[in-house]
């Protein structure tokens, strides 16, 4: 099958952009006789344009029942790039930036950002945190839960089937139920600030792979939607894009099937607006959108949200970034100010420069200063700000941002990949114009907020593999949580700790201590900090609080507590210890999921309303306590 030049595929994508209907593609496509004499039984008109397009740029395989079969997936990336002429316009971009490895600044600079910082609690800050609280009625949330994460290598133990990245347990907790209990936490927040109660609506970016969609809504209605209302979810679905090699060759399986994966999650504002997500956020009251991925259980730690959303709020911005350090040589993208020198001025942006495209920006990955750890540019965390308005005439001039291609090699040694676009480069529409170069590199309607590491980012992408990086596994994902828990507990709680461990340490032999709490119980440090004050956990403990109302005061802990509560349930520990053999950690492994053999431990169980009372009191061995509904028990 003759493979058309790059000329010919653009000239097709051209005309296939300007065409309305199924029935103009095909017209167009039926244009060369090769195509038009190529049978195609029972397609319908969306499969038929689609399968023919294959036909016009040689990539047709040998059999054509893998091909049919296909046709659905196919015509639905079809219809996704219209905008760019459907699959053609797909298989335009893909060669044009394989033949892109050199420098492609196009005479832009790249500097890093003037930050709104807020590593340090201050009172601008709390003015922040504030708006961010007030701000809660007005704002939305959107998760991207369509991506591939194959290198989670997450499988069903009773199937043995691939599982999407929502389906992982992480530290007791699926990463899906991890998103919805910090949102849950900063609502309670509003209501006790207001006495007003908020359902805050969700829209979710699924896709078909690995039965994502399916898997997504099965953790939703199992968990009986987490408490919320049905009606405030929004499922929409990612399409399914091919992946090609080195030449742009598309790949096939052995089923005769192309491969497909997810084309990147900045397919999110298109399909969003495609799928009426905007105005279904504004129903509901919404002006702008929080954003944040599934693989971050650390973001919604302390203030570090509140504060970023306040502050996109309150100053009525159009887009913002939150960002963090960046250790050197990162698999990590970047934020910087880009700036392009006109006749008439200087035209500027905050965009993100993905880590696999540093060579092609002449990006150079280098420290702050020599010999430390942090590169000049900080990290891209995928926690973002936008205004649904500024957003949405965004989308009309970009459909497609921050298109690349990110080729990896694959389990038979080739190199393969898809064309991605990165959500994050919706940024690069919302240029501004200055007749001065800018000394201080701060927009004004884009933003960027710096806060510590440890509150902002830590990912769970990868499984770990024995002897390689720990960087973006679980284990290391966790142990970051454990640093965060530290943080609280010492400087906010006055608790005396065992001395740290490093992470490798940890694998050998045990944490330091397990703190894991819901966010009810804060989520702000500092609210913690009131209602867990003095005491100390012993090498090897786990408290684990799965209650919002709790003061504990002076608690010695030398083995396993757990309180769990239900609605409006309270517990009040002063002066107690807990004694217990605790968790048996080597049959605890991994840590990061949770899910502990206990020795022996203290179990207090509160129904609703239910309170529990003890003071001056030690708990010792394997102890189980149930408070019903509304009952009070004092030990």
């Amino acid at each position: 099958m003759r493979k058309p030049s790059d000329c010919e595929i653009e000239a097709l994508a051209s005309q296939l952009r300007e065409a309305r209907s199924a029935g103009e593609r095909i017209a167009i496509l039926d244009r060369s006789p090769e195509v038009r004499e190529f049978p195609l039984p029972g397609l319908d008109s969306s499969g038929e344009a689609a399968v023919k397009q294959l036909v016009a740029l040689g990539q047709m395989p040998e059999s054509l029942s893998g091909v049919l079969e296909s046709a659905a997936l196919l015509a639905d990336a079809d219809n996704f790039y219209r905008e760019m002429g459907g699959l053609a316009g797909y298989q335009m971009h893909v060669r044009r930036l394989l033949q892109k490895k050199s420098d492609d600044r196009g005479g832009a600079e790249f500097h890093s950002p003037s930050f709104i910082d807020i590593s340090r609690w201050s009172s601008e800050v709390e003015a922040a945190v504030e708006a961010g609280i007030a701000s809660m009625p007005e704002l939305c949330e959107l998760y991207p839960l369509g991506g591939a994460a194959d290198r989670l290598h997450l499988v069903d133990e009773m199937t043995g089937s691939d599982l999407p990245a929502a389906k992982l347990r992480f530290a007791g907790k699926t990463l899906l139920e991890r998103l919805l209990c910090d949102l849950e936490s900063r609502e309670r927040l509003y209501f006790q600030r207001t006495g007003k109660k908020i359902c805050t609506p969700v829209a979710i970016m699924t896709s078909h792979e690995k039965n994502n969609r399916t898997h997504v809504e099965e953790i939703l209605e199992s968990s009986r939607w987490f408490g919320r209302p049905r009606e405030r979810f929004f499922l929409f679905v990612q399409p399914l894009v091919p992946v090609v090699d080195e030449q742009g060759d598309w790949i096939w399986g052995d089923d005769g099937k192309p491969v497909m994966k997810p084309g990147g999650h900045g397919a999110i504002w298109k399909l969003a607006i495609d799928n009426g997500v905007f105005n279904w956020f504004r129903s509901f009251g919404a002006k702008a959108a929080l954003i944040r991925q599934i693989n971050n259980p650390l973001a919604g730690l302390d203030y570090g949200l509140l504060a970023f959303t306040g502050l996109g709020a309150s100053r009525g911005m159009s887009f913002g970034f939150a960002s963090c350090p960046r250790a050197c040589r990162a698999a990590e993208g970047v934020n910087v100010v880009v700036e392009r020198k006109e006749k008439e001025g200087y035209l500027y942006n905050l965009s993100n420069i993905e880590y696999c495209d540093f060579e092609k920006y002449g990006i150079q990955d280098a420290p702050i200063r020599e010999g430390e750890p942090f590169s000049r540019f900080t990290s891209n965390t995928n926690i973002l700000f936008g205004n649904l308005d500024a957003l949405e005439n965004a989308v009309k001039l970009c459909p497609f941002p921050g298109l690349l291609m990110n080729l990896k090699e694959d389990s038979s040694g080739r190199f393969a990949g898809r064309l991605e676009s990165t959500m994050q480069n919706i940024a690069d529409v919302f240029v501004e114009k200055k007749e001065k170069p800018l000394e201080e590199k701060r927009l004004e309607k884009t933003f960027i907020t710096y806060n510590a590491r440890s509150k902002t980012i830590s990912t769970a992408k990868k499984a770990y593999i024995a002897g390689r990086s720990l960087n973006e596994t679980p284990e290391k994902c966790f142990y970051d949580l454990m640093c965060a828990a530290r943080d609280l507990l010492q400087n906010h709680c006055g608790i005396h700790l065992s001395e740290e461990r490093s992470l490798e340490e940890t694998l050998q032999s045990h944490p330091t201590f397990v703190f894991l709490f819901h966010p009810n119980l804060g989520p702000l440090f500092k609210i913690i900090g009131k209602k867990i004050r003095g005491g100390s956990l012993a090498d090897g403990s786990e408290l684990l609080l799965e209650i919002s109302e709790a003061t504990i005061e002076n608690l010695v802990l030398d083995g396993s507590l757990q309180i769990r509560a239900e609605e409006g349930a309270s517990c009040i520990l002063r002066n107690c210890t807990v004694e217990n053999q605790g968790v048996d950690w080597e049959r605890s492994k991994p840590f990061w999921k949770g899910d502990y053999s206990r020795n022996e431990t203290v179990r207090i169980d509160l129904g609703k309303g239910a309170q529990l009372y003890a003071e001056n009191v030690c708990f010792s061995g394997d102890r189980h306590f149930v408070v019903p509904d509304g009952e009070v028990l004092r030990v």
